[in-house]
């Protein structure tokens, strides 16, 4: 399938990629068809792209490539509402702030997007009981990644309940 982007232009997507919102993302209920672009000069930003607006494009982060010390507990309703057997159908993005100045990039934690790659659901999760912030710092752990540091340690991940 080709859709026209505002930011990309014409742009291909496979269609066993596209990305179902069910209830929408919050604040853009009406518009639940997405797909990630990933392009190599941005990552490990990537673009959730809506497939109904052109003008809708959001950055998001591919979280666990930058922050592997990042772990949440996904709740079991949500396990079942997305349909998640496994947790390698996981994939994980977290909605970025950019601002003009882009060293005060922000990442909100507090609600990761979480895709089930093998049937395109997803569903943006509001974390509760974690001290996540809506708006980190984040330009430096970027610059991290790109560079191939792994200043992070340990592997960071989630507790998919009865995955």
């Amino acid at each position: 399938m080709q859709i026209d982007t505002l930011r990309f232009g014409m742009v291909e997507i496979d269609d066993n990629k596209l990305i179902d919102f069910g209830d929408g993302i919050p604040g853009l209920e009406q518009y639940r068809a997405y797909a990630l672009l990933q392009f190599e000069e941005s990552y490990p930003l990537v673009w959730l792209q809506s497939t109904e607006d052109t003008g809708i494009c959001l950055p998001v982060l591919d979280t666990f490539a930058v922050l592997p010390n990042y772990v949440f507990d996904l709740e079991d309703a949500d396990v079942k509402s997305l349909g998640i057997k496994n947790p390698d159908e996981l994939h994980v993005v977290s909605v970025v702030v950019i601002p003009e100045d882009i060293k005060g990039m922000t990442v909100n934690l507090a609600a990761p997007i979480v895709i089930n790659t093998k049937t395109g659901k997803a569903k943006q999760i509001v974390l509760t009981g974690t001290d996540y912030n809506v708006r980190a710092p984040v330009f430096q752990e970027i610059c991290n990644a790109v560079a191939g540091s792994e200043a992070h340690g340990e592997e960071g991940g989630i507790d998919a309940g009865s995955v």
